[in-house]
């Protein structure tokens, strides 16, 4: 069996049945669907052994007590058959093309042992899709340690790699993983990035393809979109630190300019989040500024980060507007940046 998709189900009712049918209705047939649900108390679990009745030569299912979304994944990992594992959340989809051009891409392109692809972000209301540009060349092939090198410093510098449903990697990868999640249990928040940085370290040969192969979903009522002060809090991560570092040395970046990188992105997950909700209509706003004026007053770090040498313009300036407690003039300014773009 060439594919394993990886499908973790919890409280994904409403929108179950149509991932499951974008995998359903693929133009390649070499694989398995597997749904490991996590003790959802919705009808979540009634409908995976329903769909999986419908085809139960393509569709396994597992149940397991509810444990969170790192056990859920290692579950569904450890139970993997296909020579190359994909993810798909609950609540995306899958191109009707996606398995017969990833076969496509691992024949007639040096036998990768992981392909990354890109994907198109779809709205529930009535916004458009949207698409970022392309990471790099269709078709960049990175060979080897050194070659990796702009991978990893993407991976250093934000979440542009963290998406597991963005690529495919040979089974061993993801099951000869040694990592002790158990540290990450308690704030699981990034753990895509976490369950990402084994495969990627070890892949010997990786594949980078434009192609928009999957569809993520962006919910305005999921939890990720509501204003939550301890949603925020987890966004900085810290024992994120802690687990980047064995990688970094693998990678010969544990020095001061990439530790300092690394920072940076956790804090800008929390203030990318603040600036989310400054900037959409429909939130309290002094709730908002409370919390962000809170934040800086707490960590006086981000001062230091809007003086480093090692990060871009943009960065420091949104650190230096933040620690200032300019959030009117950071709002304006980026509103007027996207009007002119």
């Amino acid at each position: 069996m060439e594919f394993s998709i990886l499908m973790p189900v919890y409280k994904a009712a409403d929108t179950l049945e149509e991932s499951v049918q974008s995998v359903l209705r693929q133009a390649y047939d070499n694989y398995e669907l597997l749904l490991v649900e996590d003790g959802s108390p919705d009808e979540s679990g009634r409908l995976c052994d329903a769909l999986a009745s419908r085809d139960p030569a393509r569709i396994r299912v597992i149940h397991c007590p509810h444990r969170g979304t790192i056990p859920t994944r290692r579950e569904a990992i450890a139970a993997a058959r296909g020579d190359f594992i994909l993810w798909l959340d609950a609540d995306d989809l899958m191109e009707p093309d996606t398995l017969s051009c990833l076969h496509r891409l691992q024949t007639e392109h040096g036998d990768p042992d992981m392909i990354l692809y890109e994907f198109t972000a779809f709205y529930d209301d009535d916004r458009p899709d949207d698409a970022r540009p392309p990471l790099f060349p269709d078709l960049t092939v990175f060979e080897g340690d050194a070659a990796k090198a702009p991978l990893y410093e993407l991976y250093i510098r934000g979440n542009q790699l963290d998406a597991l449903w963005a690529k495919a990697a040979r089974r061993e990868l993801y099951q000869n993983d040694p990592t002790d999640y158990a540290p990450y249990l308690s704030n699981p928040y990034g753990e895509d990035a976490l369950h990402g940085l084994y495969p990627l370290t070890h892949a010997a040969r990786v594949l980078y393809t434009d192609r928009r192969l999957t569809r993520y979903r962006i919910r305005q009522n999921s939890v990720m979109h509501r204003f939550d002060k301890a949603r925020l809090d987890q966004r900085l991560n810290t024992g994120k630190f802690a687990f980047f570092e064995p990688f970094l040395k693998e990678w010969g970046l544990w020095d001061e300019k990439h530790r300092t990188l690394l920072k940076a992105s956790s804090y800008r997950g929390v203030l990318d989040g603040i600036l989310y909700f400054m900037l959409e209509d429909g939130y309290d706003q002094k709730e908002v500024r409370d919390y962000a004026r809170g934040f800086v007053k707490t960590h006086p770090e981000l001062k230091e980060l809007a003086r480093s040498p090692y990060l871009g313009k943009k960065s420091r300036v949104i650190f230096r507007l933040f620690s200032a407690g300019l959030f009117g003039l950071l709002c304006t300014a980026i509103k007027a940046r996207r009007k002119f773009r």
